[in-house]
């Protein structure tokens, strides 16, 4: 895959100064979930060295640790398959899909520090495991000098991460846009009778109502124009 030196400079810069809260590494468990079936290859890998544009089996940098848990357990498909490989690419991809906040965040998910320098597996409890240029290791994840940016939302763990304040249907065929007006890029058509969760919404300059909507049927968010669609 093709290393984003620009991109790694700055990750590997976020990590030079790294307060490592040593935890001791879980015992096995089985692997229930999609979530305990990569984090069960991630721990595999826990002392491995971080090495620049690493991506497995013996050594890794933060994003490669990241993408050869997923593709290995057989979920390569909730990391791209490969095809953004840096943490601010991944960022910029599950935050384009509606998915990434500060609060929510479950076993499996991803997690992102310092804006998109550095990205780890959130384990639940506060925890994570990520490759610091001392190694891959288990952490807190509020333990890296890199602030904590956001959950990135797999949906691995069998929980439900998204709260809905109500749910609307399309009225038609209808764009599922980037943002809230039709100046913004279009990420799905949706057909018409399609759910929606809605998470919140806003006017556009011609005072339309635009939601932020889940669409179940095409498996992501983004904004519909509120006006061709229907109450539930």
């Amino acid at each position: 895959m093709q290393v984003l030196p620009g991109l790694r400079a700055i990750g590997v810069a976020a990590l030079a100064g790294v307060a490592l809260v040593s935890i001791q590494s879980p015992p096995p468990v089985a692997a229930s979930t999609p979530a305990d079936r990569v984090i069960s290859i991630a721990q595999a890998h826990l002392g491995d060295p971080w090495r620049y544009g690493a991506e497995g089996p013996s050594a890794f940098d933060c994003s490669g640790l990241v993408i050869y848990s997923f593709e290995k357990a057989g979920y390569g498909s909730k990391v791209a398959n490969g095809r953004y490989r840096s943490a601010y690419a991944l960022y910029s991809w599950y935050r384009g899909r509606g998915l990434a906040s500060r609060t929510g965040g479950q076993r499996g998910d991803l997690v992102v520090w310092g804006g998109g320098s550095h990205v780890g597996i959130y384990l639940g409890d506060g925890k994570a495991i990520s490759t610091l240029t001392s190694g891959v290791r288990i952490h807190g994840v509020y333990a890296v000098t890199a602030p904590f940016t956001a959950f990135l939302h797999t949906h691995m763990s069998g929980a439900t991460t998204v709260t809905f304040t109500s749910y609307r249907y399309t009225t038609e065929a209808l764009r599922l846009r980037a943002g809230p007006s039709t100046s913004y890029s279009t990420y799905a058509i949706l057909d018409r009778n399609t759910k929606l969760g809605i998470r919140s919404s806003k006017l556009d300059s011609a005072d339309r109502r635009w939601y932020w909507v889940y669409s179940f049927d095409a498996r992501r968010g983004g904004w519909v124009a509120g006006w061709y669609t229907r109450a539930v």
